[in-house]
C-alpha cells in the first residue's frame, strides 16, 4: 500500500498500563517477518511520561499523551535528507495479509516500547528489506485517529540509549529550511514516478534548489525557465519549464515532518512559449472544474482557457487553427480522440501587452465521469505567423443527487 493518508479507528478506553509487544524481535540473520517493533525488552519501568532518563536498552519509547488507548496504525522513517525515500517500520494487514498480525496498543498515559530499528520492511515482498544505514533518520508513528495525532521525532542510527517519542496532538507546522525543502522535495520527485511521470518529464529538477514559499499558491506568475520546486508549509509545488507537453506542475501533500508524502497530483495541463525576437512568450494551459449528477447527464464542455504572458511592448495577433479533444478512462494520460471539435470563437483577437486570458470555443463534448477518467483539450495556435500548442485539462466531479 505504500505511504497513506491516516483512518479512523475505535478507541477503547482502559487503565493506565506499560504495553509492549511480545512476539516481536530485532531482525537478525535472517531476519525475522518484521522489523520494527521490539518485543523481546521488558516495558520501561521507571521514567514515565515527561519522566526523567529513561533506563535500559536502546529502543523507541512512545509515551501517550491523549486521553485514549491507541492502537498504532502504521509506522515510518525516512534519512535525514530524503534520499533513501520513505520506509515502512511493519507491514499492513492489507498489503501483507500473510503475515501475522500485531495489536501494538498504547495504552492511555501509558508506553510502548519498539526496538531500535535495523530494517526497513519491503512491502512489495511482505519481507524484511534493505538495512538501514547509521545516520540520522526521522520516525512517524501514525494513530490512525487523524493526520494531527501522531508521534515523531528525529533519532540516529544505531540507537545507543533509549529515545523518548510523545504521541500527541499537534497544531502548528514546523517552517520551511533548506534541508526540510530538499528533503521535501525529493520524497515528492519519487511520489511523481510512483504516479507514472516519466524521468524525462523530471529532467532537471534538482532538489538541492528547492526553496521555501507559502500559501496559498501563488497563480499568477509565468512558468519557469527551468524546473522551480519550493515547500509551502507542509505542500510541494514542482513546475516545469514550458516544453509544450504535460504535465505543468505536480503538487503533493506531506505530514508535518515530512517524513512520508501523499500520491501525487499530476497535472494534465501544459505550458509552451515562443521566442518572438528578444521576447519570451508563454503560454499556460489552465485547469478547469466540471461537474455532473450521478446518473444523469454527462457535463458538457465547450471551451477551454488558455493565460498568456506577453512581455513584449505590442499586441500580438493571435489565431487558433485546430482543437483536439483527449479522453483517457483508466487513469492515464489522456489520448487524442475523433473528430476533432470544431472551433467556434475565441477572444481576444490579439494579445495585448501583460498577461492575457485567451479562450477558446469549440462544439461541446460529453464528459462522464465513472471512476477515474481523464478529460483534456489541446488546441493549436498561430501567434504573428508561428504555431505553438497548449493543453487544459478539465476535471470532471460526479456528485450525488439531492432528493426530497
Amino acid at each position: 500500500m505504500g505511504v497513506r493518508e491516516s483512518m479512523f479507528v475505535i478507541l477503547t478506553l482502559v487503565g493506565c498500563a506499560a504495553a509492549r509487544d511480545p512476539g516481536d524481535a530485532a531482525p537478525t540473520s535472517p531476519p525475522q517477518p518484521t522489523t520494527a517493533a521490539t518485543a523481546t525488552m521488558p516495558a520501561s519501568k521507571s521514567g514515565g511520561v515527561d519522566g526523567d532518563p529513561l533506563p535500559g536498552p536502546p529502543r523507541i519509547v512512545i509515551e501517550n499523551h491523549s486521553k485514549a488507548d491507541i492502537s498504532l496504525y502504521a509506522g515510518y522513517l525516512v534519512d535525514e535528507e530524503g534520499k533513501l525515500g520513505t520506509m515502512a517500520l511493519w507491514p499492513h494487514p492489507s498489503d501483507c495479509p500473510a503475515h501475522e498480525p500485531k495489536e501494538r496498543l498504547l495504552p492511555n498515559s501509558g508506553t510502548y516500547d519498539l526496538a531500535p530499528p535495523t530494517h526497513a520492511f519491503d512491502e512489495a515482498r511482505c519481507a524484511p528489506g534493505r538495512a538501514l544505514p547509521p545516520g540520522r533518520y526521522l520516525v512517524h508513528i501514525d494513530s490512525g485517529y487523524g493526520a494531527d495525532l501522531y508521534a515523531g521525532g528525529e533519532i540516529t542510527l544505531p540507537l545507543t540509549e533509549p529515545v523518548r517519542l510523545k504521541m500527541e496532538a499537534h497544531d502548528a507546522t514546523p517552517g520551511c529550511t533548506p534541508a526540510r525543502a530538499q528533503r521535501a522535495a525529493r520524497l515528492v520527485l519519487a511520489a511523481a514516478k510512483e504516479a507514472g511521470v516519466a524521468d524525462s518529464a523530471l529532467a532537471g529538477c534538482d532538489p538541492t534548489r528547492a526553496g521555501c514559499g507559502t500559501l496559498p499558491l501563488p497563480d499568477d506568475d509565468a512558468p519557469p525557465r527551468t524546473c522551480a520546486m519550493t515547500l509551502h508549509e507542509s505542500l510541494v509545488r514542482v513546475r516545469r519549464p514550458p516544453r509544450g507537453d504535460a504535465p505543468k506542475e505536480i503538487t503533493a501533500w506531506l505530514d508535518r515532518d515530512l517524513v512520508f508524502a501523499q500520491r501525487a497530483d499530476v497535472s494534465r495541463s501544459s505550458s509552451a512559449e515562443l521566442f518572438l525576437g528578444p521576447d519570451r512568450v508563454v503560454f499556460e494551459g489552465l485547469t478547469q472544474h466540471h461537474m455532473h449528477e450521478h446518473g444523469g447527464d454527462a457535463a458538457q464542455i465547450g471551451s477551454m482557457r488558455v493565460r498568456v504572458f506577453n512581455p513584449s511592448k505590442r499586441s500580438l495577433l493571435v489565431r487558433p487553427t485546430a482543437v483536439d479533444w483527449l479522453t483517457d478512462h483508466g487513469c492515464g494520460t489522456p489520448q487524442e480522440s475523433s473528430p476533432k471539435p470544431a472551433i467556434t470563437g475565441y477572444q481576444p483577437k490579439a494579445l495585448p501587452p501583460g498577461t492575457t486570458e485567451l479562450t477558446v470555443q469549440f462544439s461541446p463534448r460529453p464528459a462522464y465521469q465513472a471512476h477515474c477518467d481523464v478529460f483534456a483539450s489541446r488546441v493549436h495556435l498561430e501567434v504573428e505567423g508561428r504555431d505553438v500548442s497548449v493543453t487544459g485539462e478539465h476535471e470532471v466531479t460526479r456528485v450525488e443527487p439531492l432528493h426530497r
